[in-house]
């Protein structure tokens, strides 16, 4: 499972994160929603963007419009794809803008269900997939999935990788069109610090760089001094105009990390708007701040304190705002089980791993301080979310032992038993196939007292050692300390492969009533193949 995926199945349709794939299962991977299909584009949508400038590609036409291009941008995806649905507007008015910046460049879409030879030619495994072509070669976009985001990536990849500002009309007009400018002064266009300056900007997809010899646009832009000179000027949405500039030698890599602890606002909203500020900065870490709204802007002390904080933090944990009677508030509390009427509250995240991190006590910039101190640098050990644990006697079903993330270790980590365990989720279509095999299978191991049969609910429980990429998720852990568990990767979840499984990486011997091939036909159940995709 990436990272993205994990996190925007657990906080919900409100974020759908930019380079997140949406895939359904094996049995149902390129099955349609009944009037869902996606028709050829055309002039208007039911008030969404034209598609007109967006090229409808089949088998037929392909090589013809992109293999013979010098440049194309190919969505392949699915029509009842939600990302890429949420995608679609978007990707519809780039195109337009595309189409007046470069009339050859092809901006096209692919419908994967229908040319399943194209999807799988270029390696299309979820949806929605972009691909970028160049004379006919194929690697992978890799920009943000909103229109400003996938206009700029195209543009810097067929154009020049800064724009050139010759005028103080023409810096007005690039800092309007863009929350941050990266601007560049140099006597020169040459040199090895300008050299130094271009390598960063051809490495750079989000934002912006530019370039200039002229020193009345210089000081327009904030640069203070002689050239060569760098700064970046930032005119966030709600924010006053603000200039950073870049001390010490102009370095490719220097100028990246400037870049990157300057781009973003040091306190985010958390809004669907955001999500490739907040999900694809490159960032690994974000500190969530949820309180009541009044608190998180202004000259509220939350909001001071919390602004002190990130300014020591930028370029290593981007802070979110979360207004706690909004409506992205619920998915953020559900995803990181908080307490829904007291707040303020504060939870961190590491994207890498899905490491999540609650923080206690009063919310103040001293204990904030302590809290994202400690998560940097690993001293504040994770949260794992865990339902109660069941009452005695209701501790199985139908047989399956019933663990929880309380339970964890002292179930699953017992060394005196190898133990399958099923992670699955209430809503999965695939873990309700396999739910009558797996009480049989534990039926089965019933008097087997070394063998344990058991499942988890993997949306209300986690545990260090689990890492979930789909429902269900079946996991083996030997009978012994500190035992790796192995998964079960065949796609047929039937009794008897099961059983064979468990013989093989049992490490406690025991012998099993068998039955004649008849009856063990008789007991297989139609295969509970398939598997829900975080």
């Amino acid at each position: 499972m990436t990272r993205w995926q994990l996190l925007a199945l657990l906080l919900g349709a409100l974020l759908i994160a930019a380079p997140l794939t949406s895939v359904r299962g094996e049995e149902d991977e390129y099955e349609e929603d009944e009037g869902d299909a996606e028709e050829p584009a055309k002039a208007e949508d039911d008030g969404e963007p034209s598609e007109k400038d967006v090229v409808v590609l089949t088998a037929k036409n392909f090589d013809e419009k992109v293999m013979k291009s010098e440049f194309a941008l190919v969505e392949f995806y699915a029509p009842w794809c939600g990302h890429c649905k949420k995608l679609k507007p978007e990707y519809a008015k780039a195109a337009t803008q595309l189409k007046e910046y470069n009339a050859d460049i092809v901006i096209g879409k692919v419908d994967a269900t229908v040319e399943k030879e194209l999807a799988g030619k270029y390696g299309v495994k979820g949806y929605p997939t972009l691909k970028w072509f160049v004379n006919g070669k194929a690697s992978d976009y890799g920009g943000g999935r909103d229109e400003d985001s996938l206009v700029r990536w195209v543009k810097k990849k067929t154009g020049p990788p800064a724009i050139t500002i010759e005028t103080e009309e023409e810096l007005k007009s690039a800092e309007t069109s863009n929350e941050v400018v990266v601007l560049g002064y140099f006597a020169k266009f040459e040199g090895k610090e300008f050299e130094q300056f271009v390598a960063a900007a051809r490495l750079a997809e989000d934002v912006t760089y530019a370039q200039t010899k002229d020193a009345a646009v210089a000081k327009a832009a904030g640069v203070k001094g002689e050239a060569p000179a760098v700064v970046i000027v930032k005119n966030f949405e709600g924010e006053e105009r603000e200039v950073v500039a870049l001390e010490g030698d102009i370095t490719t890599e220097k100028l990246e990390e400037f870049v990157k602890s300057e781009k973003l606002p040091l306190i985010i909203p958390f809004a669907e708007k955001n999500q490739d500020k907040i999900f694809d900065s490159g960032i690994d870490r974000q500190c969530l701040v949820v309180a009541d709204k009044k608190e998180l802007t202004g000259e509220a002390e939350l909001f001071k304190a919390v602004k002190a904080v990130a300014e020591t933090h930028k370029g290593k944990m981007i802070f979110v705002s979360v207004d706690s009677s909004g409506e992205s508030a619920a998915p953020v509390i559900n995803f990181f089980g908080l307490e829904a009427d007291s707040f303020p509250q504060v939870v961190s995240f590491q994207l890498s791993g899905s490491k999540k991190y609650k923080m206690t006590g009063e919310v103040t910039q001293k204990s904030l301080q302590a809290f994202t101190n400690g998560v940097l640098d690993g001293t504040i050990e994770p949260d794992y979310k865990s339902e109660d644990i069941p009452a005695e006697g209701q501790d199985k079903a139908g047989g399956v032992q019933i663990v929880v993330g309380k339970t964890f270790d002292k179930i699953v980590k017992d060394p005196t038993k190898d133990v399958l365990l099923e992670v699955y989720a209430p809503w999965c279509g695939h873990c309700k196939a396999l739910e009558p095999i797996y009480k049989k299978l534990a039926k089965r191991f019933a008097k087997i007292d070394s063998v344990v049969i058991a499942k988890m609910d993997g949306t209300a429980n986690e545990h260090k050692d689990v890492d979930v990429k789909g429902f269900p998720t079946l996991l083996f852990f030997p009978a012994k300390d500190g035992a790796t568990p192995i998964p079960y990767e065949s796609g047929d979840r039937t009794l008897l492969p099961l059983t064979k499984f468990i013989k093989k990486h049992a490490v406690i011997e025991y012998e099993l009533a068998t039955k004649s091939k008849s009856e063990e036909n008789k007991t297989e159940e139609k295969p509970a193949g398939g598997h829900e995709e975080l």
